[in-house]
């Protein structure tokens, strides 16, 4: 299962002073072998909801007023995105070294704009719908160490263009329309590309004291695209402890850090990417010894996110907080 992503600012199409939409959207690290909480065989099967509102108009890290209607013909990213996702993840122990694992995450997404048009009035338009994202297939492989309290091993897998690409918002433009007015690649319910992963981990837990860590960074990069756009290379930094308060009851605790490049091709975006640094607080409850609830909060505590060269005026909406809510069930 894909670790924690943290806070990911999102594209839209170039509007405004190249302003960017939010497709932001929380992904802690919730793959429970990485962090010691899970044996290591049979099928685990865990189902997770994040939700996150981008709303605030950011460029670089500094928050910004968005500009006033001109009649540019260009988009004003003024209102927000609401991203709702509902992950399936699927991850099969072989052995105690080799495992698969299975994602499919279903998008909600509702973003809505202004567009200040050239021939009329400006117009509010919005992009709204419910259905099946990118897949994610990752073999996992598990080092044998002679302390049976700590772990490592490696990630390695695919995401795959299983997501549309083809999302228009509504109405058309005044300017043109009887054309459909497409919208932005990253804010797609798929980014079209075949995207190779690799990452690593280690965890330790204290015997006797109730307390484990884990480290775990991730590369994700595009090695196939479709119709001009490249989606920005991913580097994920995640550190993580969980403390027993109560039988059953853990106490977790996050820092999540991303580095995504800018996106590239005709498609693309100028004002993408960034990096950000988020803490995130939550718990875990066993309610079975097989089955456990989770829930998430995430903070951003550093946020840049990057404008279009040589525009200073360009930015991206951005997420305040986003939340997990989730159960996993071992078999």
């Amino acid at each position: 299962m894909n670790p924690s992503l943290l806070l990911i600012p999102g594209l839209l199409v170039a509007g405004l002073a190249h302003a960017s939409c939010g497709s932001s959207y929380c992904m802690v690290n919730t793959n429970w072998n990485t962090q010691g909480l899970s044996n290591d065989s049979g099928l685990l099967v865990d189902l997770r909801y994040s939700y996150a509102k981008a709303d605030q108009w950011r460029a670089g890290s500094t928050k910004k007023a968005t500009e006033a209607p001109s009649n540019s013909g260009e988009e004003i990213e003024n209102r927000r995105t609401i991203n709702q996702i509902v992950n399936l993840n699927l991850d099969y122990a072989i052995n105690r070294q080799w495992g698969v694992a299975l994602g499919l995450p279903f998008v909600m997404r509702d973003h809505a704009h202004t567009l200040d048009a050239q021939s009329a009035d400006p117009v509010g338009q919005q992009a709204k719908f419910s259905e099946l994202g990118d897949i994610k297939v990752v073999g996992k492989y598990k080092f044998a160490l002679p302390d049976p309290d700590a772990g490592a091993g490696l990630r390695f897998g695919a995401k795959l263009p299983t997501g549309a690409t083809n999302k228009v918002m509504t109405p058309n433009s005044p300017d043109d329309p009887d054309t459909p007015y497409k919208l932005e690649r990253s804010s797609q319910p798929g980014s079209g590309s075949t995207d190779g992963i690799l990452g690593a981990y280690y965890f330790q837990n204290r015997p006797g004291n109730d307390l484990g860590w884990f480290v775990s960074t991730q590369i994700q990069t595009a090695l196939a695209i479709k119709d001009g756009y490249r989606p920005g290379n991913e580097l994920t930094l995640d550190v993580g402890m969980h403390y027993e308060v109560a039988h059953g009851l853990n106490l977790l605790l996050q820092a999540n850090a991303l580095r995504r490049s800018r996106d590239s091709g005709i498609n693309a975006n100028p004002a993408s990417g960034g990096h950000s640094i988020s803490l995130s607080p939550g718990l875990n409850y066993a309610l079975t010894p097989q089955a456990a609830l989770y829930a998430y909060i995430q903070r951003p505590i550093v946020q840049y996110l990057n404008g279009a060269p040589g525009d200073p005026a360009s930015g991206q909406l951005a997420a305040r907080y986003s939340a997990t809510l989730g159960l996993n069930q071992r078999f």
